[in-house]
């Protein structure tokens, strides 16, 4: 658990300069609002390696191949947050079905967008063996926990502590995106040495750029997450052909 908590402190001190340099203000109430992002960052991070690090805790009996119980961890973490924390309303977080209609048509496009590109990329990848597993959970729970937590309450809390010119130089999508990339490729291993993979990086830091950006035009994370789990399940599934 010490390698996660550390790896998580690096990838936090990687963000640090942007996050310093775009304060909207150096208030106490901002400091908190920055201390509950760090808090939120860290447990999410740790609820979601807990089943990793100790089996014992998994809920699942069978062999599974991917990390449900941690998933699900991780989500039930983000609602007991959400209880506790009761400083804003749901929709603050961009936790809400309602879209800005103005923006539906160009979010409906980047998801078909998205898609094509990861049809693309997925014929052009190793195939692998047929799983049922693989496709529910790539289909279902990734985009719920990641979503609700890098484009919902991350997203949401650091809209309210930083400077926003505009939407392309927005700090808190580029934290957001840059933060849910590290988590893909930039770990610690066992003897705490670090481990950069550039492409998952890369990607996902893109993605997370488009999904950020289309949270904040939609004015909702639905887009978001249906176009994570659409990707993610969709380039498994042709990766099987």
């Amino acid at each position: 658990m010490t390698r996660i908590i550390v790896e998580s402190l690096l990838q936090l001190i990687i963000i640090l300069p942007i996050l310093l340099l775009t304060l909207k203000n150096k208030k106490i109430s901002t400091l908190k609002i920055l201390i509950v992002f760090v808090i939120f960052f860290l447990f999410n991070k740790i609820l979601c390696s807990l089943p990793i690090i100790y089996p014992e805790v998994r809920i699942n009996n069978w062999n599974a191949n991917w990390n449900w119980t941690g998933k699900i961890y991780a989500i039930i973490g983000t609602i007991i947050f959400l209880l506790i924390y009761r400083k804003y309303p749901l929709s603050d977080y961009f936790f809400t079905f309602k879209q800005n209609k103005k923006f539906l048509k160009k979010g409906v496009f980047l998801i078909i967008s998205i898609l094509l590109i990861q049809i693309v990329t997925a014929f052009y990848s190793s195939s692998k063996p047929l799983s049922l597993e693989t496709l529910f959970f790539q289909y279902s729970i990734p985009g719920i926990d990641e979503e609700i937590a890098y484009r919902g309450i991350m997203l949401g809390l650091l809209v309210k502590v930083l400077k926003s010119k505009n939407l392309i130089l927005n700090p808190s999508v580029w934290i957001t995106a840059i933060l849910f990339g590290m988590v893909h490729g930039f770990f610690l291993s066992k003897n705490f040495e670090v481990i950069f993979e550039f492409q998952p990086f890369l990607w996902t830091t893109v993605y997370g750029l488009i999904w950020g950006w289309m949270t904040i035009k939609s004015g909702s994370i639905l887009l978001a997450l249906i176009s994570h789990n659409l990707g993610n399940g969709t380039l498994s599934l042709i990766q099987m052909r």
